[in-house]
């Protein structure tokens, strides 16, 4: 049998094994969705954002304004077929089978383009199990109803944030295509000064237009990041990459447009904005945050800790990795936008801008795990750096699974208390 025999077993066997996986967890995303959607007219556990999403595809008026049409024209498209719960069902547990396929993409692309790294059926079935973890990491917290807490922690979800909210439907489903959008960046910020390759800018474009169109949260980040490094290589340079930089800029007039048109109502100053007191947006010094958590360090530390060892342990690395760089500023980014910009009006206290911080979460996790997986597996690092890791990860896996356990049996997602208590 040759080599390449081989590794097609591998991967057919990991593809069978990977699928089945996303069917499980489909099963058990559709099932919260319903029960999502079934009590969100009532007072009565299951609380979520989902009553509003099903109003705005049917064209009852919510209250509010979702310039996002994406997940809304598919929800409404499914409404001719479907109930409006089943069509959001599907709808949202189909983009998040998406987004699961599109991770061990680039995991995959990422971990076994390596020569070092082994390509061995179990291998590819340890990647797959990672990827899965990826999406059920959950910050910090002691079950037991909330009744214990850790230091400095008042809340389960509430001011520390994770990247997988199950309660937000949009965040679930833009996620496929911010997932694209990040590794494609990526691949494009490492050639883009001297060659942009057509396909890879291509992917970015659209893959950062779809995600903006379904939720913009990430977009916020990405392109700020984006745009800092691109603006810091091009001072660097002194201006000697400007043609291949304005021809990578292109790349982003796609979201522009569409920002736009999202935004011109909302923040402008007449037409909706002036019906329902927008204003914009303001500065801040973590002020919308400290409405939420007093403890905004410890929050953070709770919802990243693994991620932040991580750093320690792959610090060498920074300067080397273009990925790990930039993922690790691109989390900053989405930190300081959560602290320092907030809306104005009505909407200051919604904290909207902690969306990006959870998306900058939920990437910064997963590229310290692909990190990880490497380190792991060429032994690249010292043993007991790894076991370390690894078991930080693993608090974040059992504390995810709980808080996806408290969710799925009717639990509020912000403090896991019965609704009853509330």
């Amino acid at each position: 049998m040759t080599k390449k025999n081989k590794l097609n077993k591998n991967q057919i066997i990991d593809l069978v094994f990977f699928a089945i996986l996303v069917g499980v967890m489909s099963v058990f995303l559709w099932r919260l969705v319903i029960a999502q959607t079934i009590y969100s007219e009532i007072d009565g556990g299951y609380r979520s954002d989902i009553l509003a999403y099903m109003q705005e595809m049917q064209g009852i008026d919510s209250g509010y304004n979702f310039p996002y049409p994406l997940f809304f024209s598919l929800g409404s498209f499914l409404n001719k077929f479907f109930s409006i719960d089943i069509a959001i069902a599907i709808a949202e547990v189909s983009l998040n089978a998406l987004a699961l396929f599109a991770a061990k993409y680039y995991f995959d692309k990422l971990l076994f383009s390596d020569d070092k790294f082994p390509d061995k059926w179990y291998v590819r079935i340890i990647v797959s199990l990672v990827v899965m973890a990826c999406f059920m990491l959950s910050m910090w917290w002691l079950p037991r109803f909330g009744r214990i807490k850790l230091p400095h922690k008042d809340q389960v979800y509430i001011g520390t944030y994770t990247g997988n909210p199950w309660h937000n439907a949009t965040y679930i489903a833009t996620r496929p295509f911010a997932i694209v959008a990040f590794f494609s960046f990526i691949e494009l910020l490492k050639t883009y000064e001297k060659k942009i390759e057509i396909k890879d800018a291509i992917v970015f474009s659209v893959s950062l237009f779809l995600t903006t169109i379904t939720k913009p949260s990430f977009t916020f980040v990405l392109v700020s990041s984006a745009g800092l490094v691109m603006a810091f290589r091009l001072i660097r340079s002194k201006f000697k990459n400007i043609k291949n930089s304005l021809l990578a800029a292109c790349c982003f007039v796609p979201t522009f447009v569409a920002l736009l048109f999202q935004f011109s109502n909302v923040f402008g100053s007449r037409g909706i904005a002036a019906q329902n007191g927008e204003h914009g947006i303001g500065f801040t010094f973590f002020a919308v945050w400290r409405n939420y958590t007093p403890h905004i360090i410890e929050a953070i530390i709770y919802a990243n800790a693994f991620a932040l060892v991580g750093i320690l342990i792959f610090i060498k690395d920074i300067k080397k990795d273009v990925m790990y760089r930039f993922t690790l500023f691109t989390f900053l980014v989405s930190v300081l936008e959560a602290g320092l910009l907030c809306e104005k009006g009505y909407r200051f206290k919604d904290f909207n801008f902690s969306w990006g911080y959870m998306h900058g979460i939920f990437f910064f996790e997963m590229v310290t795990a692909i990190m990880l997986l490497r380190a792991t597996f060429t032994k690249s690092k010292k043993w007991f750096l790894l076991v370390i890791a690894w078991g930080l990860f693993l608090i974040h896996l059992v504390a995810g699974v709980l808080y996806f356990k408290g969710v799925f049996y009717g639990l509020d997602y912000g403090t896991l208390l019965p609704d009853s208590w509330l």
